[in-house]
């Protein structure tokens, strides 16, 4: 070394030096520290050759690895070995505090004070091939220097670089994207070794600039990016999605694993920095190092600094923080105000620095490099690590308390939320209505058919996606009427998963058929009775948006409560989450995404089997196959008119149609739909027909069917007269309704089902609900959902109750003006509306918990049947304003709960369901309208062409169940003028069933399974049962046993992942290939003929087995 000068030093610093007990000997030897360089790795070998180069010998620092000291007189920036890159200038003491920090391999580091970059360069060594690293600072051209040298020394590949204020950055890490992107194709992505974002976003975001006063973001907050390498985590990002922002939740176990905070400071401990002044002149040194006003903001900053660093740190990651500053105020004062403010922060030994030229601090762990004992710049290092705080055991606890209780819904569904995602967006209107049209125009016109084809909310939530972003690139983004009220843009960034929820929204709306139009068909097409558009408009308006009301009333007790859990959600929560959500693909596995393109692929392409080549895989009956010629096999074998003892189908569609998926079914409902079923189809139904219960023999064993006493069909259409009522010299001739035994049992369950359903819910629930009532938004307990959720506005409840009101005077309204053509009196609609009313609650509280929906069909035509009898057009109004209003309510609730899950905000939600109400009303009118005008006959089977499709299947169900229970009447049937009177029993069995159970439970409490014993969902398994056939459940059955039971216990991690994801891509796969065979096939009739195109190949089913009975196709016994 050199020998040693001193530094004339100013009066005014020796005594800022001695107000900061700093000794002033530190600066003498100005001449005699060294240089610092540190050689790239793998140069190794050209150490002798940079010798050379630099004409001095390099000494190996022992202390510090990779690093080597030289005579402070050589320029280093003039040597070969520099200019090629294979040696950097860096500082021991600064080096060191990058080895403080202990990075490994795979870390994620945040570099706050990035400039000038040789820290950068060292932590992407260590990082090697895995891991990131970002540098932040503030200046564009200090981050420029910080570019230049990682290109210069090749090792930016997985580095991040951003033009950000570090007091406020908060960016994560970038984990988990899609990589599949191609480059190529995507103008708008971003691309590897580009030194600045796309050119449209850069022109934009220059603009938005001269809009705020930081030059260092754009309108929207987001730092400038100024360089990424291949291997960030950045590149095949579309632009503005590497911002997207995260709950701070989340930063506890996506946050870095790694933060370094080299602070700035007055760096009064670099001599060569203090050299510098004597150049630039001492007065410079008093407005930058001496001035106790910037001192003071200095120290600000400096704790800003490292309280953002530290709330970016994942909990268990480790944090630096250095100054180049000797100063108390800087380091241990920071320090210790830092420590006061965080309780979960502890300070680390530097495990590295036992053989370092240090000293300890003033604060015990922390350490001080000065440039006469360490022979290096001056240096201040504290470590810290993020803990647990205590207080914190206690907020994870309840976090978990405040996540769902349910498992299913805690595995699914995100704890996090974006508010700044736009929502209600002109795309979302644009395709939310296009959706809705469509799909009200098609079911509405395939409804008619001969064969009626549904096309469900799930073909459009898949082909909205691609339309989604296709919009969000070639729409302009101009904002029109910028500054004012009305401001509005078409495009507003990335198509977003918010959206998506609201287009899927609309489409639920246009997805299923509405049940109103049965009245205006009935009326016009088979009662041949005078129904103007205007009234049809105001029965079919009504009874859709009546629902709103009673959704409003009973949303806090349906939608906000975590035990409301809503199964079927789960399955559109994961297949919006699949086609969102970036993720990283598991090693030896698949993302969320990949596994439902598979599997949709795979049911698109499976389903032309049973759907068209292979019909019999709808049901495989191998007792039928067995014994071709026994009745009683095929009664005990047929999946589709006997027991379906044996039978099962490889269709989804069969498997899935009537109960919902069986992957959304929660196992403890699945077992009690096992035992409801076993018990009515294999218990109760074989012993009243053996034993000719209401002489079942003569019927078939399953039949919706409706018979004459000989076992005939009963001709409905010969006890009308010609003005539509009961002729009841007709009735007297043909004798009473007879049913097959186990329709009989349907109509018992239904009325067990209804019963059990009120005492159920009151027992199991009446206290939930009664706390509900008296405090409804101050609950003991709110789930992370609801919490999240609370951030939004809410919607009004005047709101709902002026829909409810308004709907309900206007419904009178009608009924009444245009009593000749509804025949329903004002008391109907009263009386339909308290049914609604007293069953929205307890059947949504089943459907909710269950999947399972107990349905008030038949309550409604039994009501009213006994009350007005021999108005069949009355009957079916009230049907459809009792029944459809509540069924509305529970779909309304069903959506906002799917709003809840994905954080959709209210308002938002109600106006999307409100709009594709209206606009699905209108259109489903309108092209029934268009068809029963512009189709002579249809639906009437006796006149129409030969072959026509126009045979109203559906429409013909809902006109005789208007005879049944309308003209005919319930007393006819079930009261004591008819045979089933005893069926009423069923209503008392319903009602004490519940009470068992409570029982059951108060008394072995610790008998957890006993509480799983639902009995509404128990005892109305069957009511799908018909047209639901037992090949149905039993295939539903035992899909939901794999899912519900062995793939949740046993496989849960699978289960968690791609169980949800699996229900939704079979529901997609069907779908779209189902449209597509009925489009190309089924318009035209084309049908394959041979022995697989069989339904089950159990003709025998449906004989009779009394003696004497005849019938077409059936042996006479």
């Amino acid at each position: 070394m050199e020998e040693s000068s001193e530094l004339p030093l100013p009066d005014a610093f020796l005594d800022f030096l001695k107000a900061n007990g700093l000794d002033p000997s530190i600066y003498t030897a100005s001449d005699s520290t060294p240089r610092y360089i540190r050689l790239k790795p793998g140069c190794e070998a050209y150490i002798q050759e940079v010798e050379a180069d630099m004409e001095c010998k390099l000494e190996k620092v022992g202390w510090l690895p990779g690093f080597y000291s030289l005579p402070p007189d050589i320029r280093i920036a003039s040597s070969k070995a520099y200019q090629e890159g294979k040696i950097y200038g860096i500082d021991a003491a600064s080096g060191a505090a990058v080895i403080a920090l202990g990075i490994s391999p795979g870390d994620h580091v945040l570099d706050l004070c990035a400039a000038p970059g040789a820290k950068l360069c060292m932590i992407s060594e260590l990082l090697g091939d895995s891991g990131s690293v970002t540098g932040i600072d503030v200046a564009r051209h200090r981050i420029a220097a910080c570019r230049t040298m990682l290109q210069k020394y090749a090792l930016g590949d997985r580095c991040r670089l951003f033009v950000a204020d570090g007091t406020t950055f908060s960016l994560l890490p970038v984990e988990f994207h899609s990589n599949s992107k191609s480059l190529e194709e995507k103008g708008d992505t971003f691309r590897e070794w580009t030194s600045r974002r796309p050119y449209k976003e850069r022109k934009k975001a220059i603009k938005a600039m001269k809009t705020v006063d930081s030059p260092l973001v754009s309108g929207t907050q987001h730092p400038e990016l100024i360089f990424y390498g291949r291997h960030s985590g950045v590149v095949g990002l579309y632009s503005g999605e590497l911002y997207s922002t995260v709950c701070e939740s989340e930063i506890s176990s996506r946050g870095y694993d790694k933060v370094l905070v080299d602070a700035e400071c007055t760096h009064d401990g670099s001599i060569r920095h203090i050299q510098k002044f004597e150049n630039w002149g001492w007065t410079t040194l008093q407005r930058r190092v001496l001035d106790a006003e910037r001192t003071n903001s200095l120290t600000v900053l400096q704790f800003k600094l490292l309280s953002n660093g530290f709330r970016l740190l994942k909990v268990g990651g480790l944090l630096v923080y250095s100054t180049c500053s000797l100063t108390v105020a800087q380091n241990e004062d920071v320090v210790e105000l830092f420590l006061k403010e965080n309780a979960s922060a502890e300070l680390q030994e530097v495990d590295a620095a036992k053989n370092w030229p240090c000293k300890s601090g003033r604060i015990p762990k922390t350490l001080r490099f000065d440039p006469l004992t360490s022979q290096t710049s001056g240096l201040f290092v504290a470590k810290f690590k993020k803990l647990v705080r205590k207080n914190q055991t206690f907020e994870s606890q309840s976090s978990d308390a405040e996540n769902s209780p349910i498992e299913q819904v805690a595995l699914t569904v995100p704890v996090t939320d974006d508010p700044s995602l736009p929502t209600f967006t002109f795309r979302t209107l644009v395709l939310g209505t296009l959706a809705c049209v469509l799909l009200s125009f098609l079911n509405q016109f395939f409804w008619y058919r001969r064969e009626p084809l549904s096309i469900t909310s799930i073909s459009a939530q898949i082909a909205v996606v691609p339309l989604g972003h296709l919009m969000a690139s070639t729409i302009t983004r101009r904002v029109f009427f910028r500054g004012r009220a009305w401001e509005f843009t078409l495009n507003s960034g990335p198509f977003n998963v918010k959206e998506h929820v609201l287009i899927t929204i609309f489409a639920n709306s246009g997805a299923g058929n509405v049940y109103a139009i049965h009245v205006v068909s009935a009326v016009k097409i088979f009662y041949k009775k005078n129904l103007t558009f205007v009234v049809s408009l105001l029965v079919v308006f009504t009874t859709q948006v009546l629902g709103f009301g009673w959704a409003g009333l009973f949303r806090r007790y349906l939608v906000e409560p975590a035990a409301m859990w809503w199964p079927q959600n789960l399955v559109q929560v994961s297949l919006f989450r699949a086609l969102h959500e970036r993720e990283k693909r598991p090693k030896g596995g698949l993302t969320r995404n990949q596994f439902f393109l598979i599997a949709f692929t795979c049911s698109f392409a499976y389903y032309v089997f049973p759907g068209y080549l292979f019909p019999m895989l709808t049901c495989l009956s191998w007792i039928c196959w067995t014994f071709p010629t026994s009745v009683f096999a095929h009664q005990l074998g047929s999946g589709l008119h006997g027991l379906g003892i044996g039978a099962f189908g490889f269709d989804w569609s069969s498997i899935s149609s009537y109960l919902g998926s069986p992957l959304a079914s929660p196992w403890f409902a699945t077992a009690n739909i096992a035992a409801g079923f076993l018990l009515v189809m294999y218990v109760i139904t074989p012993i009243a027909y053996w034993l000719n219960v209401y002489k079942a023999k003569t019927f078939p064993i399953f039949s919706d069917g409706l018979f004459t006493s000989a076992g005939q069909s009963y001709n409905i259409s010969a006890i009308i007269d010609e003005n539509f009522h009961l002729d009841m010299d007709a009735y007297e001739r043909t004798g009473p309704l007879y049913l097959s035994t186990f329709f009989a049992m349907y109509y018992g369950v239904n009325f067990a089902c209804l019963a059990a359903t009120i005492v159920h819910v009151f027992l199991f629930h009446g206290r939930e609900m009664w706390q509900l009532s008296k405090s409804a938004l101050q609950e003991k307990k709110m789930d992370v959902h609801t919490k999240l959720m609370r951030k939004y506005k809410q919607v009004p409840q005047w709101w709902f109750m002026c829909i409810l009101l308004v709907n309900i005077v206007a419904t009178i309204f009608t009924c009444q003006y245009y009593n000749d053509q509804l025949q329903l009196p004002w008391w109907g609609i009263l009386l339909a509306c308290c049914v609604a009313l007293f069953f929205t609650l307890p059947v949504g509280v089943i459907f909710a918990t269950t999947n399972q929906m107990p349905s008030l069909n038949v309550i409604t035509e039994y009501i009213i049947g006994y009350l007005y009898p021999g108005y069949p057009v009355a009957n079916i109004c009230f049907k459809v304003y009792g029944y459809i209003s509540m069924k509305q309510a529970i779909t309304f609730l069903e959506d906002f709960k799917l709003g809840h899950y994905m954080k959709i905000p209210p308002r938002a939600m109600f106006m999307a369901q409100v709009v594709g109400t209206v606009v699905s009303a209108l259109v489903h009118l309108g092209t029934a309208w268009w068809l029963m005008d512009s189709i002579p006959d249809i639906c009437d089977r006796a006149l129409l062409p030969a072959g026509s499709p126009w045979t109203c299947p559906g429409d013909h169900v809902f006109y005789d169940a208007s005879v049944i229970w309308g003209l005919i009447g319930p007393r006819r049937i079930f009261g004591d003028l008819g045979h089933y009177s005893a069926i009423n029993w069923f209503f008392l069995a319903g009602a004490v069933a519940p009470v068992v159970v409570w029982l059951a439970h108060k008394a072995f409490p610790d008998k957890h399974w006993i509480r799983l014993i639902n009995m509404p969902v128990l005892l109305g398994a069957t009511v799908n049962m018909p047209p639901a056939t037992a090949v149905n459940y039993s295939s539903w059955i035992l899909i939901g046993f794999a899912s519900g039971f062995i793939a949740f216990r046993y496989y849960r991690g699978w289960w968690s992942r791609h169980n949800y994801v699996l229900s939704g891509s079979l529901d997609a796969g069907l779908a779209f290939m189902g449209v597509l065979i009925y489009l190309c096939l089924g318009m035209e009739h084309v049908r394959l003929n041979w022995w697989g195109a069989d339904s089950d190949g159990c003709p025998l089913a449906s004989c009779p087995t009394a003696e004497g009975v005849i019938i077409k196709g059936c042996p006479v016994l």
